[in-house]
């Protein structure tokens, strides 16, 4: 319950495990949270909805590299992982967060 005097401030949510909100769902700048997940959404400006956080500590994102790429590196305190397939083409991108 809010303090006498405060607005709480509740957000578009689910609990529908692996669910996303859609750009329908949302206006620009407006926050979603997935409870089950713990991941908490935007949509930006492009009318797109994008993550900004996630409980988890390991998260996969698909990267593209021109001329190929592989191997490890830290990037801002976290431990990056690149997977590229045979071809040389990065295929995804894991960061170990915190």
């Amino acid at each position: 319950m809010a303090q006498s005097g405060y607005t709480p401030i509740s957000l578009y949510y689910s609990t529908t495990a692996s669910t996303a909100p859609t750009s329908g769902n949302l206006v620009s700048g407006e926050l979603a949270i997935n409870i089950t997940d713990g991941k908490l959404y935007y949509k930006d400006n492009a009318g797109v909805v994008q993550v900004i956080a996630s409980k988890s500590s390991v998260l996969t994102l698909p990267v593209s590299i021109a001329n190929g790429g592989t191997g490890a590196t830290t990037v801002s305190g976290a431990q990056t992982n690149l997977q590229v397939d045979p071809a040389g083409t990065a295929v995804a991108m894991a960061i170990a967060l915190g």
